[in-house]
């Protein structure tokens, strides 16, 4: 007897089995996702830019003819945001880290301003894409221009190469107003 209802249990499961729709059987492959080339990428980039940004992507990265130059700047100013406590921080020490002092432990790729400055005399290895930034707080230049330069760098200077940290959301306005302290700092090593 046990045999039989055995082999009814295993004739059973074949049925069921054998009866279900062929999409329950195995499960659909699941969709890859498509890696995209860089240059899919960049169509999609370019796809996606505000006005502004389309008017800046153009080979000779100035401002297009049409463009006005002060409309712009005012557009660029009202996108940048002020810290609650100002735009000068208190914390210098994560500052300088953010700047990018690599003897200080500065690697953060969020500021990285030694890609494109020099900053620290003693420090040689330093970009020349921007200006030198040593003696920066010896220059009486007022520490707000320097928060909305390093936010949004197109209100001072449209279609400028320095990435605009504030407004892309790669730095906070704290942060921001702690790399505006490390630069005005007279105990800064920019300013030795």
């Amino acid at each position: 007897m046990r045999k039989f209802v055995l082999a009814g249990a295993f004739v059973g499961l074949g049925l069921l089995v054998a009866c279900q729709p062929a999409a329950q059987k195995a499960e659909a492959p699941k969709a890859e996702k498509k890696k995209l080339s860089s240059k899919e990428k960049f169509k999609i980039a370019l796809a996606n830019q505000d006005k502004w940004q389309k008017a800046c992507s153009n080979p000779t990265q100035l401002v297009p003819e049409g463009i006005d130059v002060e409309t712009f700047k005012k557009e660029m100013l009202a996108t940048v945001k002020f810290p609650e406590g100002g735009v000068v921080g208190k914390n210098i020490a994560r500052g300088e880290k953010l700047f990018g002092d690599p003897k200080k432990g500065g690697k953060s790729r969020r500021g990285n301003c030694y890609a494109c400055h020099c900053g620290d005399p003693k420090i040689l290895a330093c970009g020349n894409i921007g200006p030198s930034l040593r003696g920066y707080g010896k220059r009486g230049i007022d520490p707000k221009d320097t928060y909305i330069r390093i936010y949004n760098s197109w209100a001072v200077n449209p279609c400028s190469v320095m990435p605009r940290l504030g407004y892309h959301g790669v730095l906070k306005p704290e942060e921001i107003a702690d790399i505006v302290a490390y630069m005005h700092d007279p105990n800064s090593p920019l300013n030795k």
